[in-house]
């Protein structure tokens, strides 16, 4: 498996998920047991009532990374449980960049981390994600 075509499979899998797709979220790169996804902000779908980002797009992001990173050790997934630590934040027009990286991979759970950052690579949150492995994707090997 090389990232190229592991990248087109997971965008493929992503194109369904009309959510995703409201949000904005892209996935720019992939490798064993990592992702790399960004969304550029908009004021329309993404801001709360102060004019910054809603924690809940930011989460959106990080939950959606590790979607993906789950992706990329052939495992189909739900969310378990997610934290997110925030630390900064930022407004429409800005992007926020998420890189989430398997930490655990065992046959019934993953567990990953995933940090999201502005253009300057400000860091703006932390998480911490298990995902529910609720079967293998036969398109992408568990190690490559």
């Amino acid at each position: 498996m090389d990232s190229e075509k592991c990248l087109a499979i997971i965008q493929e899998i992503f194109s369904s998920n009309m959510f995703v797709r409201h949000c904005g979220i892209i996935i720019d790169e992939v490798g064993c047991g990592w992702a790399k996804v960004h969304m550029p902000v908009s004021g329309e779908v993404h801001t709360n009532l102060t004019g910054f980002v809603h924690g809940g797009a930011l989460s959106t992001l990080a939950n959606t990374a590790v979607g993906v990173a789950c992706c990329t050790v052939g495992a189909k997934t739900v969310t378990l449980n997610i934290t997110t630590d925030f630390i900064s934040n930022l407004r429409a027009g800005d992007t926020a960049w998420a890189e989430a990286k398997v930490r655990h991979r065992g046959r019934r759970t993953i567990v990953l981390a995933c940090e999201i950052f502005n253009d300057e690579r400000r860091l703006l949150c932390k998480t911490i994600a298990s995902m529910y492995v609720k079967g293998d994707d036969d398109r992408i090997p568990k190690t490559w």
